[in-house]
């Protein structure tokens, strides 16, 4: 077991020659005994790597290769296609040797071009680069999303909503008024609250998750600019607001879900309504998250996509 709790492990590719080519294609080489003879039984490599034994084995690894390697074998059988068509054309024994050397040729490139594909790959999976690019792939969406962030309607707009809703139906109790058009009134804007929550405090959420998920991961990987990120990430003073926008997120999505329901469900009265109003209004003090956690996003937008070009 190495050092730092990765594995040795084996990764070995084995996959037909014939995968991605079509059935005339193969029974056009097996018809050409000097040229099937080139083929191997199977195309194979092998490397040894040190890998998380939680994500990886040798069983894992093997599955894993094939689909990588589908272009390569792809172009392989568009080779041979070629080759093909030249056989077709071929008139004497020296333009029959044109098509074997061809097909050599094919051979020989795709099998380099399959083994440095199968390399580069375990290379980066072993360094950490691989991790890295998926959790790139995973933000990249989110992160994309941080410039069109409006902080106010993180938490101040959904609430200001809520409060002004339930306030509706306690004054219009307390007025002798039609409560229950106060009511039916509060469904439609709590509806509108959650709509903002949904789209504007969950995409602010999303980003918080995913840095903070992320951030530990990049911090610790050998490319320059990938730690360099992450250890913006991992600072407190950024990382504190993030993990607290998504802790407050889920508080408020709370608070007016079962706000929403009890509407629903008839069961918000005036003095029911004044409580509630009272328990959003408790919450203002969350927009300070917000406004910091989305200007710490907005700081990172830059870094993010420098991480995104060292990592091409």
């Amino acid at each position: 077991m190495a050092a730092d709790g990765n594995k040795a492990m084996t990764a070995k590719l084995e996959v037909p020659w014939q995968k991605e080519m079509k059935g005339e294609l193969i029974k056009w080489v097996n018809s050409e005994k000097d040229i099937a003879k080139l083929f191997p039984k199977k195309i194979t490599y092998s490397q040894k790597v040190e890998l998380n034994p939680a994500k990886w084995n040798d069983s894992k690894l093997k599955n894993a290769l094939p689909p990588l390697v589908r272009p390569e074998l792809q172009i392989l059988a568009n080779r041979i296609s070629d080759a093909k068509k030249l056989a077709e054309k071929a008139k004497s024994p020296k333009e029959h040797n044109k098509v074997i050397n061809a097909v050599k040729l094919a051979i020989k490139t795709s099998m380099a071009e399959i083994e440095e594909k199968c390399s580069t790959a375990l290379e980066e999976l072993e360094s950490g680069v691989a991790d890295a690019k998926a959790g790139l792939a995973l933000g990249k969406k989110a992160m994309a999303e941080v410039g069109r962030l409006e902080a106010d309607k993180v938490f101040s707009e959904p609430l200001e909503i809520a409060m002004t809703s339930a306030k509706s139906i306690h004054q219009a109790e307390s007025g002798g008024k039609d409560v229950k058009a106060a009511q039916e009134t509060a469904k439609k804007e709590i509806a509108e609250a959650l709509k903002i929550l949904n789209d504007t405090g969950k995409t602010a959420q999303n980003v918080a998750k995913y840095l903070s998920a992320n951030g530990k991961k990049m911090a610790d990987n050998p490319k320059g600019e990938v730690s360099a990120f992450g250890k913006k990430v991992m600072d407190k003073k950024v990382l504190g607001p993030l993990q607290q926008l998504d802790k407050d997120i889920d508080k408020l999505t709370a608070a007016l879900v079962g706000y929403a329901k009890d509407l629903k469900d008839g069961k918000i009265d005036g003095h029911k309504a004044k409580m509630a109003e009272s328990e959003f209004s408790k919450m203002k003090g969350l927009q300070k998250t917000a406004d910091t956690a989305v200007k710490e996003m907005q700081g990172l937008q830059k870094a993010f996509k420098a991480v995104q070009k060292d990592l091409k």
